[in-house]
């Protein structure tokens, strides 16, 4: 864990971010996903992050949007720069593995960070089912969900005890109370 946070990730090489990136714990890949810069060595350091267990939709998400994919989506395959082929290829097997289910879902209850651009993208996936035509990455709407409606917090209330009980299970603490005293 040391090793991964005394990284200087702008200033290190592709080999030792890989490197840092391979000794991480999943909550640690979670965060690369999330805001590692894509101008770097986004093809290797991501790429063997984003296809670890562990990782969550949320993250996976986060990282898919910061790399602007909205640049490509539309771009047919043959137009996309001989260098950003390799971006694209990670776009594609990340929106793969989220169509697969591959991703932990949102269980933190906290909205993803890129929920609003994730909010915008899937209104024009919509768009294009209507418009008759189709992006390059195309989410399930199902396994999207749990990001765009995060389900409430629900804690857990104490059990109220029926009379019954607490005639056979007296108050403990009432009962100690008194030794406390001593």
């Amino acid at each position: 864990m040391a090793a991964f946070a005394a990284i200087d990730w702008t200033n290190s090489s592709e080999r030792e971010q890989l490197a840092a990136v391979r000794r991480a714990w999943p909550e640690e890949l979670n965060q690369i996903l999330c805001e590692y810069d894509w101008s770097l060595y986004p093809e290797t350091v991501l790429g063997w992050a984003s296809a670890q267990r562990g990782i969550t939709l949320c993250a996976a998400i986060t990282s898919f949007f910061n790399s602007d994919p909205m640049r490509f989506n539309y771009l047919p395959r043959s137009d996309v720069p001989a260098q950003y082929h390799g971006i694209c290829r990670l776009l594609d097997a990340m929106a793969q593995r989220v169509n697969a289910g591959f991703y932990l879902p949102n269980v933190t209850h906290v909205p993803c960070t890129q929920q609003k651009t994730l909010r915008n993208w899937m209104y024009y996936q919509q768009e294009d089912v209507i418009d008759n035509r189709r992006g390059r990455w195309v989410f399930e709407e199902e396994l999207i969900e749990p990001l765009l409606n995060p389900a409430p917090e629900v804690k857990p209330r104490a059990a109220e005890r029926s009379d019954s009980e607490k005639a056979r299970f007296p108050d403990l603490g009432a009962l100690v109370k008194p030794l406390m005293n001593f």
